[in-house]
């Protein structure tokens, strides 16, 4: 080979060798080996695919969005929904058959307690009843004789067993044509106003004995049932204040008077009954719904993150706290959980800004704009 034809790099008189170690250790002068972002880059954004992944991309801020934690109610309300009822209702069951001679009531009637409702013809009744009062009446009479003819020594205690046994019988008899005398005449057993009526009921038609002839409904006091999660009964106690709001009338405000004990195995929900006073009259009815809010029993403020925060990485729950414009990932334990909102336990502290936007894209380090939506123990 000509000397025309040989390499620059030897034409210099200057050995290959020399050469390639001044290049190397001019690329060593540069922190990280001379690649943009330096060796501390290098060695954070090796520590998981997704920060490789980064480190390999355009390094411009990632813009997201991120609160302020701080401490609040963990709870304002327990909210839940249902439909109204009367304090106390009563369904009206015929106990008697046969052919009505009397209806005295029909819808929306207010009744009181032990109104005559309905009537059938009682005349056979009466006859039988009067028949077992004279039964009733003439066993007595034989059982005081036998009672002094005993005392007498005129007659024996079996005598007496005897006439004991006849005198109950006939008692019993007494009673049980009372009874169907009773329920040839169909009242109201509470006061309240007629909510339904059976359409068989009227004046000359036949009716069978076990119809639900009408459902009286009290609507001076109201209740509803409501279906409880178990994240919230935690926060329901009998006597709590309730706000109940309806479309027919202003809020009304009650109180929680019951708590089950248990779920409903069904929806595992458990009920919780409120009870207010009607203040509404007749714009509020027996199966209208109705909103609940009920005040919850919440002994203290604590530290607040919302659940938008929280990823699950390896098992941990993490949240990526900002810091000097960089999102950096961190443990933390959360508690309770209600909503969209979780109980700080460890792990932040009040004023710490934390990324609730771009999770599932934000890498550890990475540095970001972050736009400020408010503080955590306020947000809802």
């Amino acid at each position: 080979m000509s000397g025309r034809n040989k390499p620059r790099l030897w034409s210099s008189g200057i050995p290959a060798f020399v050469l390639i170690a001044v290049v190397l250790l001019a690329g060593c002068g540069r922190p990280g080996g001379g690649r943009p972002g330096g060796a501390q880059e290098d060695a954070r954004s090796g520590a998981t695919g997704e920060e490789a992944m980064w480190a390999r991309e355009d390094r411009t801020d990632r813009a997201i969005e991120a609160v302020e934690i701080s401490a609040g109610r963990f709870i304002d309300y327990v909210q839940s929904s249902g439909r109204i009822a009367g304090s106390r209702e009563a369904t009206v069951v015929s106990e008697s058959q046969g052919v009505l001679q009397r209806v005295e009531f029909d819808l929306g009637m207010s009744v009181t307690q032990g109104d005559l409702l309905a009537a059938f013809d009682e005349r056979v009744e009466r006859l039988a009843l009067e028949q077992a009062r004279a039964a009733a009446e003439s066993a007595r009479v034989e059982l005081d004789a036998v009672q002094r003819s005993v005392d007498a020594g005129a007659a024996s205690r079996n005598d007496l067993a005897r006439v004991e046994a006849a005198a109950a019988g006939a008692d019993a008899e007494y009673q049980r044509a009372t009874k169907r005398l009773e329920d040839r005449r169909i009242t109201a057993p509470i006061g309240g106003r007629v909510a339904r009526k059976d359409s068989r009921v009227s004046e000359g038609n036949y009716l069978p004995a076990g119809v639900n002839v009408a459902h009286i409904v009290d609507t001076a006091r109201l209740q509803i049932q409501l279906a409880v999660g178990e994240r919230e009964i935690g926060y329901v106690s009998p006597g709590a204040r309730a706000e109940i709001t309806m479309e027919t009338c202003e809020p009304q405000v009650g109180s929680v008077s019951s708590v089950a004990a248990g779920s409903d195995p069904q929806t595992g929900s458990f009920a919780v009954i409120v009870t207010w006073d009607n203040r509404c009259g007749d714009r509020v009815r027996s199966g209208m719904s109705a909103e609940v809010r009920i005040e919850p029993n919440v002994e203290h403020e604590a530290l607040i993150v919302p659940t938008a925060a929280l990823l699950r990485r390896q098992g941990e729950t993490v949240v990526f706290v900002i810091e000097n414009d960089t999102a950096s990932r961190r443990q933390v334990v959360v508690g309770r959980r209600v909503g969209n909102r979780a109980e700080v336990v460890d792990g932040l502290v009040e004023g710490e800004l934390v990324a609730v936007s771009a999770l599932s894209t934000l890498a550890d380090g990475q540095p970001v704009e972050a736009t400020l939506k408010g503080r955590s123990g306020e947000l809802r």
